[in-house]
């Protein structure tokens, strides 16, 4: 039986290349537990637990019966904090709707608790290993309490306007802090998921987002695009601050980036594995979201790391190791890093805990799955 078990859904493509590096590396193929076997109860952790089990808890993202099943688990969870919710019934009604952004701070309560509960028996099986925490998972889903942690620790981060719940009290924040252009991301998103970059000149306001505003029967939608959009109608704009604000956001400075070639800014991916930047990858487009499913592209990391230097590369990997390290339960982990103009200086955007997937890039001939088989392989035990 193999040693390794993961946790996730079956027919997504993390799981298929994590088998392939296991074949790479002469390992006998995971195990798999899906979330939907665990979220209905169908099997338990505890069962597939056993000395010297390694898990891998991989995303739960891309499965709308998964989704489903999350933003029921988080239902009651999401009532008691007074955040909107669809009750359980409601749920179970929801048809697909490709895009939609559904209640991400009810499907965030929902996986907070699975994963507490991942957390419960693992502790009970003190013999088997977790890849990456479920403690800190939670946390780096959570981008508000992650920035805070970075921020305590000194990891450099944009500064940030605080809690917000409303687009007019995003105003005042940004007139208490001088702020005039602005990112407000979803505190539970991934991929870009809810992300608007918001300029402000005088009275107008400009906002580039991920994010499209549909008007339907009185209501107001925000579906993910893979088309960036620009809203600069007030109403609009309100509109989507209003509605994302909801759900809980990070709001923090729009930092400008670094260009590689003199024109396309850009920042970076890098994967720490066991306190070790290993592979980086260098988004590059021109717009202020790089995520490379946004039509964006990949860069010449070969050509960055020769125009930093050793010193600047060893700054900001240190930094990248320090942000990682504040998650002592994770083999591995993504960060997105940002260099301002001119290389003068680096900040931590935010950290990924399935940021490894990077299809194509390798270290030393092994992509990141087959350096963190290789790490787990050096561990003692």
């Amino acid at each position: 039986m193999s040693r390794f078990l993961v946790i996730g859904n079956p027919e997504n493509r993390r799981i298929a290349f994590f088998q392939q590096a296991l074949a790479k590396m002469g390992m006998p193929a995971a195990r798999v537990l899906s979330y939907e076997d665990l979220l209905t109860g169908r099997r338990t952790l505890a069962s597939e637990l056993g000395p010297g089990t390694i898990v891998r808890i991989e995303s739960p993202g891309e499965n709308f019966a998964v989704q489903k099943l999350l933003l029921a688990r988080g239902a009651e969870l999401a009532e008691a904090e007074g955040a909107l919710a669809l009750s359980p019934e409601r749920v179970a009604a929801l048809e697909f709707d490709r895009g939609l952004i559904v209640h991400p701070r009810q499907w965030y309560l929902g996986f907070e608790a699975l994963l507490a509960g991942m957390q419960r028996e693992l502790d009970g099986h003190p013999q088997a290993r977790v890849m990456n925490g479920p403690r800190d998972i939670a946390l780096m889903f959570d981008k508000v309490a992650c920035h805070a942690r970075f921020s305590a620790a000194g990891v450099p981060v944009p500064q940030s306007l605080g809690k917000i719940t409303a687009f007019d009290e995003l105003i005042e924040r940004m007139n208490e802090s001088g702020q005039d252009r602005v990112f407000v991301k979803l505190a539970h998103g991934s991929s870009a998921s809810g992300v608007v970059a918001l300029h402000r000149r005088r009275a107008e306001y400009d906002a580039i987002t991920s994010a499209e505003l549909v008007r339907s029967a009185g209501e107001i939608r925000l579906y993910n695009s893979l088309r960036i959009r620009r809203y600069t109608a007030l109403d609009d704009i309100r509109d989507l601050v209003d509605a994302l604000a909801r759900e809980r956001v990070q709001v923090e400075e729009w930092l400008p980036k670094a260009s590689l070639d003199g024109a396309t800014p850009f920042d970076l991916r890098i994967v720490v594995i066991a306190g070790e930047p290993r592979h980086t990858v260098v988004r590059q487009g021109p717009g202020p979201m790089t995520n490379l499913h946004l039509g964006n592209r990949r860069g010449d990391t070969v050509a960055l790391l020769s125009r930093l230097g050793t010193e600047r590369i060893s700054e900001f990997h240190a930094t990248c190791c320090r942000a990682a390290a504040l998650f002592p339960g994770s083999l591995y982990a993504g960060i997105d890093l940002l260099f301002t103009p001119g290389f003068r200086r680096h900040y931590v955007l935010e950290t990924n805990a399935f940021g490894d997937l990077l299809p194509g890039v390798t270290n030393a001939g092994l992509d990141t799955y087959a350096a963190e088989l290789a790490a787990v392989r050096s561990e003692p035990g």
